[in-house]
């Protein structure tokens, strides 16, 4: 029996949570649940940087975070900051200092990293397995608003918007509390405009549901005495009641006339006024609560690594399906990059005695294999290299900058020159990332030379590994004299890194 006590905390814009919970073979059993309110939003969407009395202020609540998980024999932390500090021009010294008096090491996640893990117990508690239409993850926060679209079990599409509840009243020239049509006319147009490049974006599908999360939107729930079971919904009609009599509230009015808490009242018409413009974007008549926070995504992940095997299988999953969609806008050949993709992932499972890459490193092949020939939709000259900085600059929902680095160098080496120390892009890396990129590329010039044609003539290949010397059979449906000849050519950096003769030997398909 697996048994581990593990801890969650959230550094948001508006309060530090965190969560205590028991994992129990994979299962989850909340102990403890605690929240204080700070002022990092405004702080950062303000002013740009977190003032010191804010830090000494987190360094005290975290502290008896601390403390607490000391008492209850917490084996494991994770703390994570999102947009207020991502945003914060001295967000260095905060994590410093968080760590140095806590000794708590705090993650900066990217958007993308916390729709993910949303979207992960989302998909768990959904039943619908229909992929008919898609389904949408709005999750409005102090700072941003997050837009995912799923289909199933996999992201679609995802996106951030600079139009978070605190950041919308910091354009708004009105008194802070003053809240009439003007401001919901304001916040309307304001989300009509971010969402208009997502209508876009997103494929012609309808969107079936919308999933709402937030503290805010929970909080609604209860105003309308809905929060009867674990999934809840919100007509359309009952919020655009609630957010016009509200209009006329204050602050204080807000706190004692619906009930809300203090540290939530601030920004609870904001929030309310953002999510009806969501749902009438969407042209839906209500919106579903599944009643799902940060901290408790991130306990979920802690559990879900503890079944490594299983962990990875999803990761690699979702990180192909995600790839496949960003080399869809590129108008990527399909075909070629799953062959090679096959090929790659053969050659990466029977070689792992040679190149001992981890299967989080084998994250990096899927993507690579898939995108390295994006680069054509520039130019079929030099491609390699316009793959390298088209890579670069996606947003990739399992990756973080150092890992996009790492996949586009992998890509640009998928062809024509090895890595060298005259590579700009290659050497800004350490050596360890290095020397996973030469691996890498290493497998894929190899699998990508057996598909040179883009005609998908190999069925299948076997390695067979005899001292320094890599035997390939390929089971083959017609002659591949240009594989061939690309083999010859693009097998140098396997040989020259590992050490091995790598040769090539063909049989018919038997049909």
């Amino acid at each position: 029996m697996k048994k581990k006590i593990v801890a969650a905390i959230d550094i948001g814009s508006s309060s530090i949570r965190m969560i205590i919970s028991e994992i129990i073979d994979g299962e989850v059993e909340v102990i403890d649940s605690v929240r204080h309110t700070v002022r990092l939003g405004k702080d950062s969407f303000y002013k740009g940087k977190i003032f010191r009395t804010t830090i000494d202020e987190c360094i005290e609540i975290l502290s008896r975070y601390k403390r607490l998980c000391d008492e209850y024999g917490v084996k494991e932390i994770k703390a994570v900051a999102t947009t207020a500090v991502r945003e914060a021009t001295n967000s260095d010294i905060f994590l410093d200092n968080i760590f140095t008096y806590t000794g708590i090491n705090v993650e900066i996640i990217s958007a993308y990293k916390e729709t993910e893990y949303i979207h992960k117990v989302l998909s768990k508690r959904l039943k619908d397995t229909s992929t008919d239409n898609y389904k949408c993850i709005a999750e409005v926060g102090t700072g941003s608003v997050e837009i995912t679209i799923f289909d199933n079990n996999f992201i679609i599409y995802s996106t951030s918007l600079p139009i978070g509840a605190l950041k919308a009243k910091q354009f708004f020239t009105k008194e802070y509390y003053q809240l009439d049509s003007s401001f919901s006319n304001y916040l309307n147009i304001i989300v009509e405009h971010e969402l208009r490049v997502l209508k876009r974006s997103i494929p012609c599908k309808t969107i079936s549901k919308i999933y709402g999360v937030g503290a805010e939107l929970e909080q609604l729930s209860i105003i309308m005495n809905k929060n009867t079971a674990h999934l809840t919904h919100i007509k359309k009609e009952e919020l655009e009641t609630l957010c016009k009599n509200m209009q006329s509230y204050s602050k204080e009015e807000i706190i004692h006339k619906l009930n809300v808490s203090y540290d939530l009242a601030e920004n609870f018409y904001a929030v309310s006024t953002i999510f009806l413009s969501i749902i009438n974007f969407f042209d839906s008549n209500e919106i579903f609560i599944p009643n799902i926070t940060l901290k408790d995504c991130l306990i979920v992940e802690m559990a879900c690594k503890m079944n490594k095997e299983k962990y990875f299988n999803q990761l690699q999953n979702q990180i192909q399906i995600n790839s496949q969609n960003i080399g869809k806008s590129f108008n990527y050949d399909e075909n070629h990059a799953l062959k090679v993709l096959e090929l790659s992932l053969k050659l990466f499972d029977q070689t792992k005695n040679i190149h001992r890459l981890s299967e989080y490193e084998k994250c990096y092949l899927i993507a690579s294999a898939i995108l390295h020939d994006v680069g054509l939709a520039i130019s079929n000259r030099d491609h390699h290299k316009h793959s390298l900085y088209i890579i670069k600059s996606q947003n990739f929902y399992y990756f973080n900058e150092k890992d996009r680095k790492i996949i586009a160098n992998v890509a640009r080496y998928h062809r024509k020159s090895s890595p060298k120390q005259t590579h700009a892009d290659y050497m800004a890396l350490s050596k360890d990332e290095r020397m996973c990129i030469s691996k890498v590329s290493a497998i894929l010039r190899i699998a990508d030379s057996l598909d040179s044609h883009h005609l998908q003539l190999i069925e299948d290949i076997e390695v067979f590994i005899k001292k320094n010397k890599l035997q390939i059979i390929a089971t083959i449906k017609d002659n591949i004299y240009a594989e061939i000849y690309s083999f010859n050519v693009k097998k140098d950096l396997f040989e020259d890194f590992f050490g091995y003769s790598v040769q090539l030997e063909t049989k018919k398909l038997v049909k």
